[in-house]
């Protein structure tokens, strides 16, 4: 597919078909929910434990916690990749999408796809491994850089920017997009999809 087909995909119908991609995967995964998956036995909470994420296996293996962590690293270290390689063009703002806009499109629709497949043949996610409160403070974190980010168009409180905010901002734009997607690919990976 060369530039120009790309550029012609105008950023509205980009968003268009992704909505309807969106509502018809989640319609594939409560279907596939009803007739495929067979309730696992997961892992009972353990007296005395505040935090407890419901969703492991009781008998988790090998293949189980490898399966969710390669895919994940797959899925993450393609993202990065297309991060830098977006940032190294330094392109123009265009109306449509560029090509890396495109690839990152498809990686994440096949990782999605990946994603209901190995959790309907292993179940498990990251979170056999990881502690819950990980994936809740990668997004809290998130939403952090985000009003740290917002500052200065926004302001932090009733309207009125924080200067000291607003220079450290500026280091964090440059990389935001790294964090984000580690953030969103992180926590996505951390559940099963059911």
């Amino acid at each position: 597919v060369n530039s120009d087909t790309l550029n012609s995909i105008s950023s509205s119908l980009a968003l268009k078909l992704g909505i309807t991609f969106s509502l018809l995967f989640s319609g594939l995964i409560w279907l596939a929910d009803l007739l495929w998956m067979q309730e696992p036995l997961l892992l009972p909470k353990p007296d005395g434990l505040d935090f407890w994420y419901k969703w492991q296996l009781l008998n988790p293996d090998f293949i189980s916690r490898s399966s969710a962590w390669v895919l994940y690293f797959g899925h993450q270290i393609i993202i990065w990749w297309l991060i830098f390689k977006a940032q190294a063009s330094k392109p123009e703002y265009i109306s449509g999408l560029h090509w890396f806009n495109v690839a990152a499109l498809l990686v994440n629709a096949l990782f999605v796809t990946l994603h209901l497949v190995q959790t309907h043949i292993f179940y498990d996610g990251l979170a056999q491994d990881v502690t819950e409160q990980s994936a809740q403070w990668s997004v809290i974190v998130l939403l952090v850089v985000v009003l740290m980010m917002e500052n200065q168009r926004r302001g932090m409180f009733f309207g009125k920017p924080l200067d000291f905010v607003t220079r450290a901002s500026q280091g964090i734009r440059k990389y935001h997009g790294y964090y984000f997607a580690w953030a969103a690919i992180y926590t996505f990976w951390y559940h099963p999809m059911v």
